[in-house]
């Protein structure tokens, strides 16, 4: 696996248009907001604090998913009620911009490349983005309600391929969950996995200053032309 800096083979990097981001832990470090959430329905429920495995579970994947792997079956209707009432402003405290990804994004942006995002996350998405100031950034941006098929499936990816009229070979996904790697494998794009170098990807990114830094050299400045 080869890891994202200033020395890495350009070939890595050669002939892309396309980033697409995950966002909960990729974009935004949205962990601790995502505890709180499924944690309240929890205890408001009367039920017992998640597992390590529940906690990895809730964090990568949608939240029709999330709430019905939590919480059984006969209680549902009570849990999604509760999640309703919780305002996601709320959680505005616990979103946490990743470190360097504005600056990163805002290369890639000068430098031409289309920016793009496919995640679980539903409505709340939108501010999210507004919240951790990233909002503008992206198109398309992908959510779990506005596909028929969510993450693992590669619908989202597809989608945004069509969008900027770019083929596989031309995009690259950045994800940091087994969800990610799988949707990106079926869409035959690139898969960088961020911070998770147990994810089998075509690059390993450990920061965004590292992997800016290693696009600004193989580009020199800027993205190949369109």
């Amino acid at each position: 696996m080869a890891i994202a800096n200033p020395l890495m083979n350009p070939r890595l990097v050669e002939g892309l248009k396309t980033i697409v981001f995950d966002n909960d832990g990729v974009l935004i470090d949205s962990y601790e907001a995502n505890m709180v959430y499924y944690g309240t329905i929890r205890e408001r429920l009367g039920l017992p604090p998640m597992n390590d495995a529940e906690r990895y579970f809730v964090h990568s994947r949608t939240h029709d998913e999330a709430v019905r792997h939590i919480v059984p079956e006969d209680r549902l209707k009570e849990a999604f009620a509760i999640g309703a009432t919780m305002n996601q402003a709320d959680l505005a405290p616990y979103f946490k911009r990743s470190d360097g990804i504005r600056e990163f994004l805002w290369w890639l942006r000068s430098a031409g490349f289309n920016l793009a995002v496919n995640t679980s996350r539903g409505e709340s998405m939108s501010l999210v983005l507004k919240l951790t100031d990233l909002d503008g950034f992206f198109h398309p941006v992908i959510t779990s309600c506005v596909v028929s098929k969510p993450k693992p499936h590669p619908e989202g990816v597809f989608r945004i391929m069509r969008a900027h009229g770019v083929r596989p070979d031309e995009v690259a996904y950045i994800g940091d969950s087994i969800v990610d790697q799988r949707a990106a494998r079926a869409a035959g794009v690139r898969f960088w996995a961020y911070r998770d170098p147990a994810l089998e990807s075509d690059l390993f990114i450990e920061n965004f200053w590292d992997i800016r830094a290693a696009m600004q050299r193989c580009y020199k400045g800027c993205a190949p032309a369109f």
